[in-house]
């Protein structure tokens, strides 16, 4: 069985003060789908949320997801390129994470 998801806790004010429930919902139900995503997969989701014409800032989309400005920002190059330089079958660029055992030891 797998791990549970980790799922962000909204850190808006409309959150934390409890009052506006359904804004509280809907931020539940974005972190909730942002859970089952992998990280390419969220950048662009959040940044086609900063896109819509009456979408929340990527400040307050900081808030909301847990995701670096930084991160809304290389989502939105990447859609704005049309994602031409992310590879199809596979989730990193080639050349991206750790080495392999042999090469770290010079086998």
């Amino acid at each position: 069985m797998s791990p549970e998801p980790i799922i962000h806790r909204c850190e808006c004010e409309a959150c934390k003060a409890g009052l506006d429930t359904e804004t509280a919902k809907s931020h539940q139900r974005i972190n909730l789908f942002l859970s089952r995503l992998n990280e390419p997969q969220k950048r662009w989701y959040v940044a086609t949320l900063s896109e819509e014409a009456d979408g929340s800032s990527d400040r307050q989309l900081t808030l909301i997801t847990g995701l670096d400005e930084k991160t809304i920002r290389r989502g939105k190059a990447e859609l704005q390129d049309q994602l031409a330089v992310v590879p199809v079958d596979r989730q990193r660029r080639a050349g991206g994470g750790r080495l392999r055992a042999e090469k770290k030891t010079g086998s």
